[in-house]
């Protein structure tokens, strides 16, 4: 039904046409999957039907603190992204902080109106007035929701307008609250699924405590509009965590776009992130959109963010700061609206300190930090992440695959230098390795490409810890990992059959004692022996120095 416009009506009229709008904005507030449309499509129906102008609907980022704008069908996207107020701030800071309504008959002459968008203008000449009602989620102010009207469409009327407006910020605030429970009906939903309760959205396995507390902060913070930077060793999972964030954000139907800034040439780098025009460069033969701009209205992923050059961060921080930028070869000026992730393994303190890396940019990406723990320091979490990786290889390769008590332990003893990913590699090259299905120690040996095996370290298992009975041979299931007749094929060796409990033997005796056993094994040549410890030759040269390993046989 198309809504009528009313210029001065009257008293008939007008309830008619309020009842209208709130039929229709009924419909796209209950029907629109995307809550940003549905508050766009809401303040359009109010422009449309009652001469309530510039409407805008504010809410609360928890994380940053502030009440930013998330609908404005009348501002551009570079007036909506500057309107971020702290509570108490301005005429909506002030609505938020006291959860009361507001009119203002002359915003003109407002000292709270601060107009940080500059979307108004010429007021002077074209007088309005301001109404703003709070947008309350249960007992909870979520936001504020504002309207003006010029003088020519007659007074407000606190009992009509004011009233009319509470009960449309009424309907927002269930909206708002439908969306926070069905991120949260999603998130119980997949931690109670049968058979996997440890795997997390996004397919983050989180059995280990620390694992668990770090999934907690992300998704605090992909409710937000706030930055997030992962670190973390390489083969941590930082792209599966940035795409935890995205998908439980409101962004989540939106474009997720992943980059990694050290695959990128210095030359291709600017174009790849911004896009270029046509003819810009030798050989752009067509203008292309950049990242960013594939981006738009999602989430945009920059991994190894510690590699940009200064001059590359320099113009990310443009980016960051005022969501703008020009393509190479081009003068218009480009806004988007982007959720950025980044990630990194580097230590970015010291890059900082160095010269290496701008601070104001550290800042910029440092709202909130998620710092992801190593495998080894989430030792919980092997025997999940195994089980959720030969789900996925029996899957593709059309057979069921399992892990033998044995191979379990010897998984959970590793020191695994790669983390997860190496995890997955040394799994998925047993399964390939073998035609049964019942993999043991030797299958799963985690050899480099050398044929040597990774050191395993002196890692004491829990007494009477057996493998889940889904990742072992039903002969095998009741037998403890102590039991197993297959060993690891070094782990005689360099560490023994038995487990060692910690702090049996001093840590520099023992780390030197099994350097001392790995040169000797590998003839004392360094660039073998450091590949079996699973450091760097330099790492291995250090440690020799300091433990007064001799280089060659005694």
């Amino acid at each position: 039904m198309a809504l009528p416009l009313l210029t001065n009506p009257s008293m008939e009229q007008r309830a008619v046409a309020e009842l209208e709008a709130l039929r229709e904005i009924g419909k796209v507030l209950w029907l629109g999957t995307d809550i940003n449309k549905a508050f766009t499509s809401t303040l359009t129906i109010l422009g449309l039907t009652l001469e309530m102008e510039n409407g805008t609907l504010s809410l609360f980022d928890p994380v940053t603190g502030e009440v930013f704008v998330e609908a404005a069908p009348e501002m551009a996207d570079e007036e909506r992204i500057l309107g971020r107020l702290r509570p108490g701030e301005g005429i909506i800071g002030r609505i938020f902080h006291t959860g009361m309504p507001m009119v203002v008959p002359d915003i003109a002459a407002e000292p709270l109106f601060l107009n940080r968008t500059g979307s108004w203008r010429n007021l002077e000449d074209d007088p309005r007035a301001f109404i703003g009602v709070p947008i309350r989620s249960g007992r909870v102010t979520v936001g504020v929701l504002t309207v003006d009207r010029r003088y020519a469409a007659g007074p407000i009327s606190f009992d009509r307008d004011v009233r009319f407006l509470e009960v449309v910020a009424g309907m927002a605030g269930v909206r708002v609250r439908l969306q926070e429970f069905e991120g949260t009906r999603r998130s119980a939903a997949i931690e109670s699924e049968p058979g996997v309760p440890e795997i997390a959205r996004g397919g983050v396995v989180a059995v280990d405590r620390r694992m668990r507390e770090v999934l907690d902060r992300v998704e605090r913070a992909a409710r937000s509009r706030a930055t997030v930077f992962l670190r973390g060793e390489s083969g941590t999972g930082k792209e599966v965590v940035a795409r935890t964030v995205h998908e439980a954000s409101p962004r989540a139907r939106r474009p997720f776009v992943a980059v990694s800034c050290a695959a990128l040439a210095e030359s291709l780098l600017e174009s790849e992130l911004f896009g270029h025009e046509k003819g810009a460069f030798t050989g752009a033969s067509s203008a292309q959109k950049g990242r960013f701009e594939m981006a738009d209205g999602g989430t945009l992923f920059l991994d190894e963010v510690g590699e940009l050059s200064l001059a590359a961060q320099a113009k990310l921080l443009r980016v960051l700061q005022e969501r703008q930028f020009e393509r190479v070869g081009g003068r218009r000026t480009v806004t988007v609206d982007v959720r950025l992730v980044a990630a990194t393994n580097r230590d970015m303190e010291d890059a900082v300190r160095n010269g290496r890396f701008r601070l104001d940019l550290y800042h910029r990406l440092s709202v909130v930090t998620v710092t992801l723990p190593p495998l080894r320091e989430r030792p919980d979490d092997i025997p999940a992440l195994a089980e959720h990786f030969l789900r996925e290889l029996s899957r593709d390769n059309g057979r069921e695959v399992r892990l033998a008590p044995d191979a379990l332990a010897h998984l959970v003893r590793c020191r695994w230098s790669g983390n997860v990913r190496q995890l997955r590699n040394c799994l998925e090259r047993g399964v390939v390795s073998t035609d049964r299905t019942l993999l043991t120690a030797a299958d799963v040996d985690c050899a480099q490409g050398d044929g040597t095996a990774c050191l395993l370290e002196r890692i004491s298992l829990p007494v009477g810890a057996a493998a889940p009975a889904s990742l072992m041979g039903s002969d095998l299931a009741a037998r403890a990992p102590g039991q197993s007749g297959a060993t690891s094929p070094i782990g005689d060796e360099l560490v023994g059959s038995e487990p060692v409990p910690r702090g049996a033997v001093p840590p520099e005796e023992d780390e030197g004692s099994r350097i001392r056993r790995a040169l000797e094994r590998c003839g004392f040549v360094k660039a073998k022996a450091a590949r079996l410890l699973g450091m760097t030759e330099r790492q291995l040269r250090y440690r020799v120095r300091k433990y007064g390993v001799p280089l060659e046989r005694l």
